[in-house]
């Protein structure tokens, strides 16, 4: 495909994305921006999330900020809502943003195990049940979960609702991918291991030094390289491609 048609590959399309505040959300948001999308930018925070707004307005491209907070189910089903009525149908979904509180797995607080799976599990399943029905009725669409290795790291004893979580996610895209195969609906899942310009990679640089020392193509994955893995798959290149995972780790997940 030439470089032309990439660049305006996403036109004319709605792209929400949760997350988008800062590290790898914000890459993606910029990337499907630049790719010809109209980008929802979501986030909790709505400093961060207005900042992302404007720079990729200010790269002449188009982007709507909206706070929201994936802990709150009622902000998916007004977010939703205004954005199918005032943008049109989205079009590319990435569940991006997640709940990470690492505590010993033998003593973690049950109600923040319990915030974390109803963030990262349910209201990533009900926000795909709302945005399908979108993408339904305008005859298809594509969801991309960020997805981890954390699942296979034997070493997640300090965080297992998130690992849980994410095993959980991998298990959905499974189901979404049947389910909306006769709609046009693709659903697909990027897994990565530690990945530079993120908070965690940020605040642990011992743990994102140690990490690299088992990835085969020695060094630890960008931003950029998980929102070009994303944006392939929301792409008509991709357009024979569900139920899929790929793995953006470097080959790390082969070392582990």
């Amino acid at each position: 495909m030439e470089r032309q048609m990439i660049d305006q590959e996403f036109d004319g399309r709605v792209a929400l994305i949760t997350g988008a505040g800062a590290g790898i959300g914000r890459a993606i948001a910029r990337r499907l921006a630049a790719g010809g999308a109209t980008v929802i930018v979501t986030d909790k925070h709505e400093g961060r999330m207005q900042e992302v707004v404007d720079e990729i307005m200010a790269d002449g491209h188009i982007a709507i900020g909206r706070v929201l907070d994936i802990e709150r189910r009622d902000h998916f089903d007004t977010v939703f809502a205004d954005v199918e009525r005032e943008h049109g149908s989205i079009h590319t979904y990435v569940w991006n943003a997640a709940l990470n509180k690492q505590q010993p797995i033998f003593d973690h607080d049950p109600e923040l195990f319990d915030r974390i799976a109803y963030a990262n599990i349910n209201n990533c399943w009900y926000s795909c049940m709302l945005v399908s029905k979108q993408m339904a009725a305008a005859g298809g669409g594509s969801i991309t979960m960020i997805g981890s290795i954390a699942p296979e790291v034997p070493a997640t004893d300090r965080e297992p609702p998130y690992a849980m979580s994410k095993a959980a996610v991998r298990a959905l895209v499974g189901g979404i991918a049947t389910a909306g195969g006769p709609l046009n609906i693709r659903c697909n899942e990027v897994i990565m291991g530690l990945v530079t310009g993120t908070r965690f990679t940020d605040t642990r640089p011992e743990k994102a030094n140690n990490f690299v020392q088992g990835v085969p193509l020695g060094r630890n994955a960008t931003t950029d390289d998980i929102a070009e893995a994303v944006a392939f798959l929301a792409s008509d290149r991709a357009s024979f491609v569900t139920g899929d995972v790929m793995n953006v780790t470097g080959g790390a997940m082969f070392r582990l």
